[in-house]
Formats: C-alpha cells, structure tokens, sequence
C-alpha cells in the first residue's frame, strides 16, 4: 500500500502582502536615509560661517594617549560641556598649553585621555575652552585635576539637542557620555551648558524647549542635582553670534537658574564681538577663552 506522509507548515504569506511588506521596508528605509542627509545638509549650512566645522565628531584614539587620573573624590573635578559652537572646540587655536597641562583630561567612549585639542568628541577643530577652564580650577586650588567631555553640535538650537526628536543624535551621544561619566568617576560636577546663539530672536519657546530637556534627561534616568553624583546645569547667558545681543533670550537665560538642579552659568555675550576677544565676531579666539575661563571660574567657585 502506498503511504503518504503530509507535514504541517506555515503558509507562505500572499503575494500582495509579501509587495507591501517589502514596500515599507524600502519607504523606512528611503525615509532614514533623507533624514540623515538633511540633518548633514542642514548642520553643514548652520556652520557655513565656521571655519573649523569638520562635519563629524574627533574620534581618531590612535595618535591620543590613554590616562588616568591619581585625584578622585572632591579632588577631582567632572564636567560635561554640552551646547552649541562655543561649547565644542571652534575657537582659534589650537590653544597654547597651559602650566597644569597634565592634569587636565577628555573622557570620550567611556575611556579618559590626555586632553589634546581639538578635544575627542568635538565637532570642530579649531581650540576648546575646556583647557583654559582646568588650568584656572586647577591654579586657584578649586581642584587637583579636572576631567572634561564634549558632545555638542555647532549650529544647533535648544530643540536640536533636548532630546525632542530622535532624528537628532546628538541628546543620545549627551546622555551615554554623562552616564558613562557618572559610571567611571561615580560623580558629575556639573553640565557645562553653553548654547543660545542659534535661538536669538527666538526666545518665546526657549524656556518650554528647556524644560523639555530636563524632563528628557529624568526620563533617561538623569535627575540635574538629584543626588547620587549628578551635578548642576551651569546655563550661560550667550545670545551674541554674529547678531546683536538678544536680551529677551538672556534675561530668559538667567531666569532658568531657578529651576531645580539650574544654577547661573557665565555670561559670555559680556565678551566683546571685537575681532581681538572673537575672530569672526562669533567663535573665541585666545584672549576670548582666557576670558571665558575667568567667568567660569566665577561661576564654578
């Protein structure tokens, strides 16, 4: 007798729905690729007036130099510098090097290096204020060594980098830095936060977009001045960036540190737009980082 064995198996999907599954995979597919390309088009015509604007963050380790710091605990000094252009490594330069040097570091990756500009992270790659900023903590006792990072975006306005919209990856790289901060050296100082040029005569939203930020950091577990290492927002007033100083923005700005986990940041728009403080009436050069190193300073202390 013949025997015949059927086996049981799933049912190939229709014709049709096999088409529109292959359909939206290429539509998803077409629509991440546009995206990525607008946000490169985009960030590339906000810097059309920053000469050391590279195009993609510093991330070459091979000619950088793994270091650790021997300062911990309140000797040691942990800041994330997150913001627009004069947050990132624009500035003329590089910079000279300054006496403490080597105790000065850029965490980058979840790894600490010798600091070297422009700093790993950075967008551009020209000098950093981060460098001065140390050299000044260090040399008036505040600390013994300072570790710095960057992860901002040249260009960018508040809704760019609050975490809003995940086209965006710069809130991503922000967060995975701080965290990565908080994991190594079990604290963060405080956030750096340098950011405002690009919303001058914007200022009605500024403070929703702000609020925003903070709520989007809680929601990555990020509590501003929460407790367990998590330091302060130090907001800048800076407004200044190739337009007049826009007061309803900085007075905004200020207005900010009485929020939860917000203290008040310098305000560098007091900063001359004169060529000798600002090479292109915008970005520092390195009379304008000693500047702004004085005014964090005061700030930071």
């Amino acid at each position: 007798m013949l025997s015949i064995t059927v086996t049981e198996s799933s049912p190939s999907p229709p014709h049709s729905c096999r088409k529109r599954a292959l359909i939206a995979s290429s539509v998803s597919f077409l629509v991440s690729g546009l995206t990525w390309l607008c946000l490169y088009v985009f960030t590339d015509v906000l810097n059309k007036n920053n000469n050391h604007f590279t195009g993609s963050r510093t991330s070459d380790i091979s000619t950088r130099t793994l270091s650790e710091p021997s300062a911990s605990g309140d000797r040691l000094g942990v800041f994330a510098g997150y913001g627009q252009s004069n947050s990132d490594c624009c500035g003329s330069g590089p910079n000279p090097e300054v006496e403490h040097l080597g105790k000065i570091y850029n965490f980058f990756n979840d790894d600490t290096f010798e600091y070297k500009e422009p700093m790993l992270g950075a967008f551009c790659d020209g000098s950093c204020p981060y460098l001065k900023i140390g050299n000044e903590l260090i040399e008036k006792g505040v600390y013994d060594e300072v570790v710095f990072s960057t992860s901002g975006m040249p260009g960018a306005s508040l809704n760019m980098i609050n975490g809003d919209y995940p086209a965006y990856p710069f809130f991503p790289f922000f967060v995975e830095t701080y965290k990565g901060m908080l994991s190594k050296y079990g604290k963060v100082d405080g956030v750096l936060f340098h950011q405002g040029e690009s919303d001058n005569g914007m200022s009605a939203l500024y403070e929703a977009s702000f609020d925003s930020f903070l709520q989007n950091l809680a929601g990555e577990g990020i509590i501003i001045g929460g407790g367990a290492g998590g330091g302060k927002i130090y907001v800048s007033r800076t407004t200044r960036c190739h337009k007049p100083i826009d007061p309803a923005l900085s007075a905004i700005q200020l207005a900010l540190a009485d929020k939860d986990g917000v203290e008040e940041g310098p305000n560098t728009d007091s900063i001359s737009a004169d060529k000798e403080y600002r090479y292109d009436t915008c970005h520092f050069s390195q009379k304008g980082w000693d500047e702004v190193a004085k005014l964090w300073l005061d700030k930071l202390t």
